[in-house]
């Protein structure tokens, strides 16, 4: 198997991709969101419909852009982690 930097540069490698929601609350409460988001669209005149569908479609089309900087931000952290335990003594020098 390749390293994972071998296969991002090779473009064999996708994490978003790969993006699945596993969180079993968040598949709970999407749920929920669409019956509510169903419910009240059915409540709104006609004329209001389309606008509030717009409205939504805007505030979706942001998600992608927060998901993008949670990984981002994901990666970093993950990264200044692994810079700290290789920097760290390795003896019990720490300790002492």
């Amino acid at each position: 198997m390749k390293k994972i930097l071998e296969q991002l540069y090779n473009g064999e490698l996708y994490p978003y991709s790969k993006f699945q929601i596993t969180i079993e609350e968040f598949k709970i409460n999407r749920d929920k969101a669409f019956k509510s988001y169903s419910v009240f669209i059915e409540k709104l005149p006609e004329e209001l419909k389309d606008e509030f569908d717009e409205l939504i479609d805007s505030h979706l089309d942001l998600l992608p852009l927060e998901l993008e900087q949670n990984f981002i931000d994901g990666f970093r952290t993950g990264v200044r982690m692994m810079t700290e335990v290789y920097a760290a003594p390795m003896d019990d020098e720490e300790h002492t």
